[in-house]
């Protein structure tokens, strides 16, 4: 009888222990936020690390576009990024959270340009920037170990992801201190080149732009972009020459190379 008690007793104890290893793995947490200043609801996706829950340290934050593309296990068609695969690869000291804002779809086009297009009549993107930084960021905030300033916080997309991305950091500097700028559409939305010109931006920002070389002339939009970072003031190690990737096309794949090459530069 005693055996058999002790016996019971060490099964709890290593059970007891199995859950509370497992749940501080790496997680993505999955919920329902409402925009207010778009009338609708969003799926969002929160990548925590490894060591989350028993770590009291603070986290750097990467907002990101087209949340159902980014996770292992996603179900979108386009293939997904693996963002947590990828961050599992990096050490303790180098992780951050990552927030996935899934598309809507319907309305993807409009949220992510600020300027009219014929995709896009009636363009939502300043509504939807106002719900990241004034509805999201705080909630995300008020929930997480997060390091709140604009050195830690970062707005990352691809395509039409990349062109809002861009806007976003040139709109709110003082909110997004890095920028990650994949295959943005720049061609959709050209007004971007001028207001960049022309915008006040803060020299502690930073800015990664990235392409393949297999995207028609997406490298011709990405190295005018560079120019214009430059030609403000920017150096090299806030703005690092533009990624090409060699024989690499508009698509989940190569986004997901650059992804890992921006990260170790976002952690550096």
């Amino acid at each position: 009888m005693v055996r058999q008690l002790l016996i019971i007793a060490l099964f709890t104890v290593c059970a007891q222990s199995l859950r509370a290893q497992n749940a501080d793995t790496a997680r993505v947490v999955i919920s329902q936020v409402s925009m207010p200043q778009l009338g609708r609801g969003r799926t969002i996706r929160v990548f925590l690390p490894a060591g989350y829950v028993s770590s009291k340290k603070k986290y750097p934050v990467i907002y990101m576009h087209d949340g159902q593309n980014l996770f292992t296990g996603n179900t979108s068609f386009a293939g997904s990024w693996l963002v947590d695969s990828t961050l599992k690869t990096f050490p303790a000291d180098k992780q951050a959270i990552v927030v996935g804002i899934d598309n809507s779809g319907q309305y993807r086009m409009a949220e992510y340009n600020a300027y009219t297009s014929k995709y896009a009549p009636k363009p939502d993107g300043d509504a939807y920037l106002a719900f990241i930084v004034n509805t999201l960021k705080p909630h995300i905030d008020s929930l997480y170990h997060t390091k709140k300033d604009a050195k830690h916080t970062a707005i990352a997309g691809s395509s039409m992801g990349g062109l809002i991305s861009m806007y976003a950091a040139v709109k709110y500097p003082e909110v997004f201190g890095v920028a990650g700028v994949f295959s943005p559409s720049f061609w959709i939305a050209p007004q971007m080149y001028p207001l960049t010109t022309d915008a006040k931006l803060n020299r502690k920002q930073r800015y990664f732009l990235a392409c393949g070389d297999q995207e028609g002339d997406e490298t011709v939009y990405v190295n005018k972009m560079d120019s214009i970072l430059i030609a403000k003031g920017f150096n090299r190690k806030k703005v690092p020459a533009p990624l090409i990737l060699k024989g690499a096309k508009h698509n989940e794949a190569q986004w997901k190379l650059a992804f890992k090459v921006f990260y170790r530069w976002f952690t550096d």
